[in-house]
């Protein structure tokens, strides 16, 4: 297998300039990123898991945030930087048309965009190294804390904000609220928990464990090789800092077919794992929602109820999309082939 370590420039950390073949490179990656939303997501979790990151999608609007266009929206626009400068984070949550009114856009954006995309705009928009990272994000730091105080689309409610509003009904744990924040009619639930409450749920909690987390997905065989690839190159290069992982789509493109068939295997193997798995959690899943139901029936707290079902529900749509980008990778490793 030809994986020639000389493909990965090991760079010093304070370097700042790319090799002259890269710039042209990273704009047609860039413009493929922004029409390929199944490349933009294997690029990004390649990104995050080359980078040591946790890679967990957030959660706005009680559905899972679509990356790829938060992306687009935000780069059409200039960039976070200038999205903030210019006071169009409304604008791009907006775009999203969430059912949900969210009424603290700007703080949304942020902290989703920071914590998943802001890096990977920095390398695959702006085609900048890694290594001026820290600048980027010490100059956006700044711009945040001079417009906290004059950003009009945020109405971020922080602890300790005293508001006011009316109890429309009582349940188990709490009360059903209604309020209005702004020009916006909130409503929703106040839960009043005891100390031994809180200690007996964080317990139950870490008991627990995984059961109710989706499986992994099936990973690519491309996957595989990211993985094998940036463990022995770490190795080589302790002490050192390796250049971003673009290099690795290029190592990739170089092997030769009967070297790929070995990754292609362990991602049919991985498949396998997979639907094994992901059927164990629908069943899982579908028994919460009957008993749920159940609960319901015997007069168990129909707004409690509605807000766990609605939860289930979702985690089904997850396990749903992730069976549909399982079925996806093992059409790119049997076309690849």
């Amino acid at each position: 297998m030809s994986t020639d370590s000389s493909q990965f420039e090991v760079v010093p950390a304070n370097a700042s300039a790319l090799d002259n073949d890269v710039s042209s490179h990273m704009s047609m990656l860039y413009q493929d990123i922004v029409r390929n939303p199944e490349l933009f997501w294997e690029m990004l979790r390649d990104f995050h898991e080359f980078s040591d990151k946790k890679f967990k999608i957030p959660i706005v609007g009680g559905k899972s945030l679509d990356l790829h266009r938060l992306f687009n929206e935000v780069t059409s626009r200039g960039g976070l930087e200038k999205v903030i400068k210019d006071r169009r984070c409304k604008e791009v949550i907006d775009a999203f048309n969430f059912k949900t009114t969210i009424t603290n856009s700007a703080f949304v954006l942020r902290k989703c965009y920071l914590k998943m995309l802001f890096e990977f705009e920095h390398l695959y928009y702006f085609q900048a190294p890694l290594s001026t990272f820290w600048e980027k994000e010490k100059a956006l730091k700044l711009l945040i804390e001079k417009s906290a105080n004059r950003d009009k689309d945020s109405q971020e409610l922080k602890p300790g904000t005293v508001i006011t509003g009316i109890i429309d009904g009582k349940f188990e744990s709490g009360y059903l609220i209604s309020t209005k924040v702004g020009s916006e009619k909130l409503k929703g639930m106040l839960y009043h928990i005891s100390p031994e409450t809180k200690r007996g749920k964080k317990k139950a909690k870490s008991s627990q464990g995984d059961s109710h987390k989706p499986p992994k997905r099936q990973r690519t065989g491309y996957n595989f090789f990211v993985a094998e690839q940036s463990v022995r190159i770490k190795a080589e290069n302790a002490g050192q800092k390796v250049s971003s992982p673009k290099n690795l789509g290029n190592m990739w493109t170089n092997l030769s077919e009967s070297d790929r068939k070995v990754y292609y295997e362990k991602s049919r193997e991985d498949g396998k794992r997979y639907k094994m798995e992901i059927l164990q959690y629908r069943s899982l899943m579908e028994s919460r929602v009957a008993e749920i139901v159940a609960a319901t029936d015997a007069g168990t707290s129909a707004s409690a109820a509605e807000t766990a079902d609605e939860a289930s529900q979702e985690n089904l749509a997850k396990t749903d999309a992730c069976t549909s980008a399982s079925s996806a990778a093992e059409t790119e490793d049997e076309v690849s082939q």
